[in-house]
C-alpha cells in the first residue's frame, strides 16, 4: 500500500507540467504573450521594491503627506508621454506594436542597469521615469496585441477577449506576487538590499527581450503578403461604437479613482489611529484576492451579461457595500471588506472594459485608445489619492464618500447614455451592450 499512494501524486505532478508546457508554449502566440507579460511583470514588481527601499521612498512620517504628493505626480508622467507620443506610433501596425514590445524591454534593461550606479543620486529620477514610460508602453501593446494573437491562436481554448484578458490579469498577480516575495526577501537581507534587487532585475528583463522576438514570427499572415492600406489622414476615432467606450471609460475612470482614493484613504486612517501595520497589510491582500477572484468571475458573468452590465454590476456593488459600512460605523473590518469589493468590482470591469473597446474598435484604432483611456485611469487614480491625502478625512467620511462617488458615477453614465440616444450616436436597439 505504501507503493502505491505516491502514484496519484505523481500523475498530478505530471499533468501540472504538462499543463505548464501547453500554457507557455513558444508556437503559441498566446503562450509568448504569456511568457513575456509574467517576465515583464516580475520586472515591474522588483522595480517597485527597490525603489521602495531605496532613497526616493525614505521619508520621515512628517513629510508623509508632501512626499507622496510628488510621488503621485511621478505616476503620472508616463502617461503624459505616452498618450501624444508612443500611442500613434503604436497605431501603424501589428509589426510596429511587437517592435514596439521588445524595444521596452531593451529600454528598461538599460535603465535599470544604470540605476543600479544611480540608485542614491538625483539621477534615480530621470530613470525610474524611463523605465515607467517603457513599461506603459509594453502594456498598451499588450492590450492592442492580444486580439490579433488570439485570431491567430487555432489551438486556444480561451473562447473570448473576456477570458483571455481575465486569464492574463491572474497571471499577472501571481507572477506579481511571486517577484514580491523574492525582491522583499531580498531587500531583507543583510547586505543585499534595494541594489541587489535591481541586478536580479536583469535576468527577467533579458529572457523578455529574448522571448519577446518569437512575436514577430507570429504575425498574422495578411500583414506579410498584403500591402498596407492605410488611409490618407488618420481621423480621430468616433461613431456609435466610440461612443460606447467613453462613456463606459466614465464608470472605469471612477472605479480607479476609487481605488487610489482608498488605498490613500487606509493608510493614513490607520496611521493616525495607530494601528499595527499588518492591518494595512491584511487590507492589500484583500484586495489582491478580490482581483484574483475577478478574473474567474468575469468571464462567468460574461456568459448571461454584457462587458457593459459587468461594469454597472462592479459599481453598484461599491456603492452598496460603502454606503453600508460608513452608515453602521464598523471600522476596519468594513474597510477591509471595501478592499475586497474594490478589488472585484475595479479588476472584473477592467476586464470587461479591454475586452469591450477590443471588441467594438478597430485594430488600427487600438494604440491611441488604450493609451488615452489609460491615462484617464490613471489620472483618475491620482486624483482620488490626492484627495485621500489632502482631505484628511475619518474612515467613515471616507467611506460614505466613496460610496456617494459611485452613484454619482451611475446617475452621470444614465444622463450620457440619453443624451447620445437623443443624439442618434447610439448603436442598434437590439445590441444588448447599450443600456
Amino acid at each position: 500500500m505504501m507503493g502505491v499512494q505516491p502514484q496519484p501524486r505523481r500523475r498530478m505532478t505530471e499533468r501540472s507540467k504538462l499543463w505548464l508546457a501547453n500554457y507557455f508554449d513558444a508556437s503559441s502566440p498566446l503562450g509568448v504573450l504569456r511568457r513575456i507579460h509574467a517576465l515583464s511583470i516580475s520586472s515591474d514588481t522588483l522595480m517597485t521594491i527597490a525603489l521602495a527601499g531605496s532613497l526616493f521612498f525614505s521619508i520621515s512620517p512628517g513629510e508623509a503627506r508632501s512626499k507622496v504628493t510628488l510621488y503621485l505626480l511621478f505616476t503620472m508622467a508616463p502617461f503624459a508621454v505616452l498618450a501624444p507620443l508612443i500611442s500613434p506610433i503604436i497605431d501603424r501596425g501589428p509589426r510596429i506594436r511587437r517592435v514596439v514590445v521588445i524595444l521596452s524591454g531593451v529600454t528598461r534593461f538599460v535603465g535599470v542597469f544604470l540605476m543600479i550606479f544611480e540608485l542614491r543620486s538625483l539621477l534615480i529620477f530621470p530613470l525610474a521615469l524611463m523605465n515607467l514610460v517603457a513599461s506603459k508602453a509594453y502594456l498598451v501593446s499588450k492590450s492592442s496585441l492580444i486580439p490579433e494573437l488570439l485570431d491567430g491562436d487555432s489551438r486556444s481554448e480561451l473562447g473570448s477577449l473576456v477570458r483571455t484578458n481575465a486569464n492574463i490579469t491572474l497571471l499577472a498577480a501571481v507572477s506579481g506576487a511571486i517577484a514580491g516575495l523574492i525582491g522583499a526577501g531580498i531587500l531583507k537581507t543583510p547586505f543585499l538590499g534595494a541594489q541587489w534587487d535591481l541586478i536580479i532585475e536583469l535576468f527577467p528583463l533579458s529572457v523578455f527581450i529574448y522571448e519577446s522576438r518569437a512575436l514577430i514570427r507570429h504575425l498574422p499572415l495578411r500583414s506579410v503578403e498584403q500591402p498596407k492600406a492605410r488611409p490618407a489622414r488618420r481621423r480621430h476615432p468616433s461613431g456609435p461604437a466610440y461612443a460606447m467606450t467613453l462613456t463606459l471609460s466614465l464608470l472605469m475612470s471612477v472605479l480607479r479613482g476609487q481605488v487610489g482614493f482608498f488605498v490613500f484613504l487606509l493608510a493614513f486612517a490607520l496611521k493616525g489611529a495607530h494601528s499595527p501595520t499588518w492591518l494595512y497589510g491584511v487590507a492589500l491582500v484583500a484586495s489582491s484576492v478580490g482581483s484574483a477572484l475577478a478574473t474567474q468571475v468575469t468571464p462567468l458573468i460574461r456568459r448571461k451579461f454584457g462587458e457593459t452590465t459587468i461594469v454597472i454590476i462592479g459599481t453598484v456593488a461599491i456603492a452598496a457595500v460603502a454606503i453600508t459600512a460608513a452608515t453602521m460605523h464598523i471600522g476596519v473590518a468594513g474597510a477591509i471588506l471595501i478592499a475586497f469589493v474594490l478589488g472585484v468590482a475595479a479588476g472584473g470591469a477592467k476586464i470587461a472594459f479591454d475586452a469591450s473597446v477590443q471588441t467594438a474598435m478597430a485594430k488600427h484604432e487600438y494604440g491611441r485608445l488604450f493609451a488615452r483611456y489609460e491615462s484617464y485611469f490613471q489620472l483618475s487614480w491620482v486624483l482620488g489619492a490626492f484627495v485621500a491625502t489632502l482631505a484628511d478625512l475619518t474612515l467613515s467620511n471616507g467611506e460614505a464618500f466613496l460610496g456617494a462617488t459611485a452613484l454619482l458615477a451611475l446617475a452621470s453614465y444614465v444622463i450620457a447614455i440619453s443624451a447620445l440616444r437623443h443624439s442618434g450616436e447610439e448603436p442598434d436597439a437590439e445590441d444588448p451592450e447599450w443600456l
